[in-house]
């Protein structure tokens, strides 16, 4: 399998280095560029660099679009790519698939959403393909789980929601744990032992919800009567916690929709 990454920002390096972790060879891979910068992230990784206007002297089965949706027009259509010849995996927030085949001229077009998990294994990406690429899921799913699991929506509208809960909700709940990160920086000798200790707290309730198979009967594992945990519970529940992260995933989800009729 050959692959090429239009674009090397931080969500393109997260899947790079997790395909390569995977055992996926750094020879499937080239990173397409206009420019020389990240040469530090193409030595360590042993990966190929070309130059967008000598793309089409390559077959790729894949190319993942890693830019920014401001530059995603001018990426597709300033590229020597022919389009017609490689399936545009686009990785890129907001914009539709209708406007990604306009700028490719071109129906060869997936659309997935994946998180810089993928780094360590962990994304869970989603992914939205037209009835006519459904055939393309052969290769490209069994590529995607080498960084984690992928979910396949059914609706294109749908991204929109998983962009904000997934693709944007880990940042929430990493602003809701700089609470607890203060607290454990009180009781740990410094800043370092207080991220350890942050990092392995945060992983035990990975374990508890696996384990008990659920939030909820983890938390009830956690909680006893009219204990401290109760109290504290009780407290999160008078002050709406639920309508906080509501309503971080709507403004989220707005903006998702935003972009979409922006460019």
């Amino acid at each position: 399998m050959n692959i090429g990454f239009l674009g090397c920002g931080n969500i393109a390096q997260a899947m790079i280095v997790g395909l390569l972790d995977s055992g996926l060879s750094p020879s499937s891979i080239t990173v397409l560029t206009r420019n020389q910068k990240k040469k530090k992230f193409y030595k360590k990784n042993s990966i190929k660099r070309l130059a967008v206007n000598k793309a089409n002297s390559t077959k790729f089965d894949f190319i993942f679009l890693c830019v920014k949706p401001a530059d995603a027009k001018d990426a597709i259509e300033g590229s020597a790519i022919n389009w017609g010849n490689a399936n545009l995996v686009s990785v890129v927030a907001g914009i539709s698939s209708q406007k990604l085949k306009i700028f490719a001229n071109s129906d060869k077009v997936i659309r997935i959403m994946p998180t810089t998990s993928s780094e360590f294994g962990k994304s869970i990406t989603a992914i939205f393909m037209e009835e006519e690429q459904k055939k393309q899921t052969k290769k490209l799913i069994p590529l995607l789980n080498k960084m984690g699991s992928t979910i396949e929506l059914s609706s294109e509208k749908d991204l929109h929601e998983f962009t904000a809960v997934v693709g944007s909700g880990q940042a929430f709940i990493m602003e809701a744990l700089k609470q607890y990160d203060e607290k454990l920086l009180k009781f740990s000798k410094n800043k370092n032992a207080a991220s350890k200790n942050l990092a392995m707290f945060i992983s035990s309730i990975a374990q508890h919800i696996e384990l008990n198979n659920g939030i909820e009967p983890s938390i009830k594992k956690i909680m006893s009567p009219k204990g401290t945990t109760y109290s504290g519970l009780k407290a999160l529940k008078k002050n709406k916690i639920s309508s906080v992260f509501k309503s971080a995933f709507k403004a989220a989800e707005k903006r998702s929709k935003e972009i979409q009729n922006e460019y």
